[in-house]
This record gives structure tokens, C-alpha cells and sequence, in this order.
């Protein structure tokens, strides 16, 4: 369904369970006061939802995702008397300092279509202002078509280096694709700078699309 009409059947769902089921349950009020059919399902809903709503999940889950990767990032910026912390501060600054001047355009002609099951090589020039290639990333990210602004469940693949340039001084990239899914699909390719010690891959905030 599109966005408007699976936002109009979620909302329906919902009032009708409101009204039919929740709203009668909880004024079904017995001798005592109260619905005991109210108070069983809260008591169920506690003890199902307890184990992962809970400190220890909590705790836990920070432990996992966020002092963990931090404490092993830390010794890696640190490690040779901080020259990883050193080499990537270097290339940031050089990637601050080349960035504007970046840019990328299409080098084959789009076809409208393709057969299910036919692949498809996509052919971009990126220009990088004095960057290495392996200073990248050219992405493409495909997905069904929509209504929104990016396309839902997107996929993404990697371009890779041709070892080549073209007229115009650009690194050329190219993608050998098998789209996996078929019907109307969207595609966007992207370019953001890369290097193995980021924390995050779009750590530096930096981005070019086509």
C-alpha cells in the first residue's frame, strides 16, 4: 500500500482495538471496583515485557554497543604511541581540505529497463582533488520505488576502482550488478570519504550524490 492509505488502515486498526476491546476491558468493572480481566492482561503484559524493558538490558545493551566499541577504538587510536590517532587526524584534514572540489558523473547511458534476471554495469568518473581512491566510497543504493523522498528496504553496493582514469582526470569506478529484485525500482549512487579508522563510516559528514 502507499504511505497515505497504510497510515489511514494503521489508524483504523488501532481505534477499532480502542474501541471494541481496550475500552470495554478496562471499564468492565466488577464488585470489587475494578476489571480483573484489565488487571490479568497488565500483569501479563509486566511479565513478558520485564525482561527487556528492564536496567540490566539496559545497561547491558550500552555495555555492547557503546563503552565496548569506544574502549576498542580508544586502544586503536592509541597504539604506537598514538600514530593511528595521528595518521587519521592527518587525513581528515586533508579531506576537509579537498572535499569542495569533489565531484562525480555518470560515464554510461541509463537504460530505462532490463529484464529480470540481466545484469547491468553502471560506469561513474569521480573526481578527487588530489584523494587516492581507497580514500572513498562510491555506493549505489537501490530499492523499490515509493512516495517517499529515499526508497524502503534499499540495498547497497559497492562500486570498485578500474585502475584507470579518464580525459578528464577522474578515477573511474564501475559496478556489475544482478538487481535481486524486480518491478520499479529506485537508484541513487553516492560518494562519502572513507578510512579504516573511523569510527563511523559517515563520521565525517561528508557526502556527494548523483
Amino acid at each position: 500500500m502507499d504511505d497515505a492509505r497504510r497510515d489511514r488502515e494503521e489508524a483504523r486498526t488501532l481505534y477499532e482495538l480502542l474501541q471494541d476491546q481496550i475500552c470495554p476491558l478496562y471499564y468492565k468493572r466488577g464488585d470489587m471496583g475494578y476489571s480483573p480481566e484489565w488487571v490479568k492482561m497488565a500483569k501479563h503484559s509486566i511479565a513478558s515485557l520485564l525482561p527487556r524493558f528492564s536496567s540490566t538490558r539496559m545497561v547491558s545493551e550500552y555495555l555492547a554497543k557503546f563503552y565496548l566499541p569506544a574502549s576498542r577504538q580508544g586502544r586503536r587510536y592509541s597504539e604506537g604511541s598514538f600514530d593511528n590517532a595521528r595518521k587519521l587526524a592527518a587525513w581528515k584534514a586533508q579531506v576537509r581540505r579537498n572535499w569542495a572540489s569533489v565531484r562525480i558523473r555518470r560515464l554510461d547511458t541509463p537504460l530505462k529497463s532490463i529484464p529480470y534476471g540481466e545484469g547491468v554495469k553502471l560506469e561513474v568518473g569521480v573526481f578527487l582533488n588530489g584523494m587516492k581512491p581507497e580514500d572513498i566510497v562510491v555506493e549505489l543504493l537501490i530499492g523499490r520505488h515509493t512516495h517517499r523522498q529515499m526508497p524502503r528496504e534499499e540495498r547497497h553496493y559497492r562500486f570498485e576502482w578500474e585502475g584507470v582514469m579518464t580525459e578528464q582526470g577522474e578515477h573511474r569506478f564501475v559496478l556489475q550488478i544482478t538487481p535481486e529484485m524486480c518491478g520499479k525500482l529506485e537508484y541513487r549512487l553516492r560518494v562519502y570519504p572513507y578510512h579504516e579508522l573511523l569510527t563511523h563510516p559517515f563520521e565525517m559528514g561528508m557526502m556527494c550524490w548523483l
